[in-house]
């Protein structure tokens, strides 16, 4: 791999030559200024630098920059570094900043930290006095710019947790940990913290895959517990989440309520299309789960000798007598309204739903929703839904909530209230 230096210029040009003399870059970039009236400029050293350093020849350029313009010296580094990476983009970027003035040192040394993968150093040597380094004796000495950068890139991959984006989370964080990991400068404590957040961030990403539980012998993939339990000793607060998890992993309802937050996120993501199909998925499975759990029918092989004909015929199923599934999205909701004429389902289907249309039934609107989705691009139309369409999913899922899932979960002993929502910043779990 080739070595680019680039160095600033000014004072004595005994560190730059040392420099270049100890590491033998392929191209040196330097950064002088230029002349002001008759105060010269540092761009006539360069020669006398690699004079010094033996190298005249030494493959280089001078970029000049006015002496005490930070912004404008670090804009024009900018740029020609852009030229230099498309030049050399296998090629290691290492800064100087010994020499020069504050301005060009500062301007360098931004260059350097706004720069992937770039390298900093000075030239370090012995002081006779405060005034000037003994010459012969600088050496260069490596800054470690790499876990004060990192700091900064933990921050915005903590702010990935604001939009639920656990999965960039999680790939930043362990990148950031693999490219920190051995850096002898990195705090012990740095260090760790990384590893934490970047597996808590894998476990709510999974989390928002819906990966609690395994469903078959051949599922080797990772679940959310196996990644949250060996966290919870350090992390007490991720305790809580543990439990949650292994409810989820063993309750449907559980699941269910789950689902709601799940599509929560979507929608907070702007993705409505995503989170209609979950709202759309828990009002299918409300049915399907109370169906099973109350009258022991699974809607996906049903048991017909559990439905008598009169339940039949009040849901409307004689043309479904004898299949094996309830292949319509109402025809659960149907049945437990046959089965229940004076329970909650029967009684959101049949009572007037808030709505500008004053005949319009629970029934009714939850057809409207059925074809609202079907009209979807991820159901069986091309219509990309909008948040518009999501807060007319989202309304009539908070009634039918309130309305049968409330009362369906106390019926069988559950607690009815949704669980919390999944945390947007680290900082809540004490990461």
């Amino acid at each position: 791999m080739s070595l680019i230096l680039i160095a600033s210029v000014g004072g004595s040009p005994n560190p730059i030559a040392s420099a270049i003399a100890a590491k033998r870059p392929d191209f040196v970039l330097f950064l002088a200024t230029e002349d002001v009236g008759k105060q010269p400029g540092s761009a006539g050293q360069v020669p006398e630098i690699l004079a010094k350093a033996q190298r005249p020849r030494q493959p280089h350029e001078v970029l000049i920059v006015p002496p005490d313009d930070p912004e404008a010296t670090f804009l024009a580094l900018r740029d020609r570094l852009a030229r230099l990476r498309a030049e050399h983009p296998r090629a290691e970027l290492l800064f100087d900043y010994t020499g020069g003035t504050k301005s060009m040192t500062g301007a360098l040394f931004q260059a350097a930290i706004a720069t992937e993968g770039a390298a900093v150093q000075f030239m370090l040597g012995q002081r006779d006095d405060l005034h000037k380094v003994k010459d012969g004796t600088e050496r260069p000495t490596r800054i470690a710019i790499e876990w004060l950068l990192a700091e900064r890139t933990e921050a915005r991959l903590r702010a990935a947790w604001e939009s639920f984006d656990y999965a960039t989370a999680a790939a930043g964080f362990a990148k950031l940990h693999g490219d920190l990991g051995s850096h002898e400068k990195a705090p012990e404590g740095m260090r760790q913290r990384l590893s934490d957040l970047a597996e808590v961030s894998r476990a709510f990403d999974l989390w928002d895959r819906f990966r609690h539980l395994r469903h078959d012998r051949k599922d080797k993939g990772p679940i959310v517990e196996e990644v949250l339990r060996p966290l919870v000793a350090r992390h007490p607060a991720l305790k809580p989440w543990l439990e949650r998890t292994r409810a989820c992993a063993t309750s449907v309802p559980a699941r269910i309520l789950d689902l709601w937050r799940n599509a929560e996120r979507c929608a907070a993501r702007g993705r409505y299309d995503d989170a209609v199909a979950r709202l759309y998925r828990l009002t299918e499975w409300v049915a399907q789960w109370w169906l099973q759990h109350k009258h022991g029918i699974n809607s996906g092989a049903v048991d017909w000798s559990r439905i008598t004909p009169q339940e039949v015929a009040r849901a409307g199923l004689s043309e479904q007598m004898g299949k094996t599934t309830l292949s319509g999205f109402a025809q659960a909701w149907k049945l437990i309204a046959a089965k229940e004429p004076e329970g909650p389902v029967a009684r959101f289907l049949t009572a007037p739903f808030p709505h500008e249309d004053p005949k319009k039934t629970g029934e009714g609107r939850l057809r409207d929703m059925l074809e609202l989705r079907n009209k979807s691009i991820l159901a069986h139309g091309e219509r990309p839904l909008s948040k518009e369409d999501w807060e007319k999913w989202l309304a009539f899922a908070e009634k039918m909530r309130k309305d049968v899932m409330v009362p369906l979960w106390r019926a069988a002993g559950l607690a009815s209230e949704l669980p919390p929502q999944l945390p947007q910043d680290p900082a809540a779990l004490g990461l």
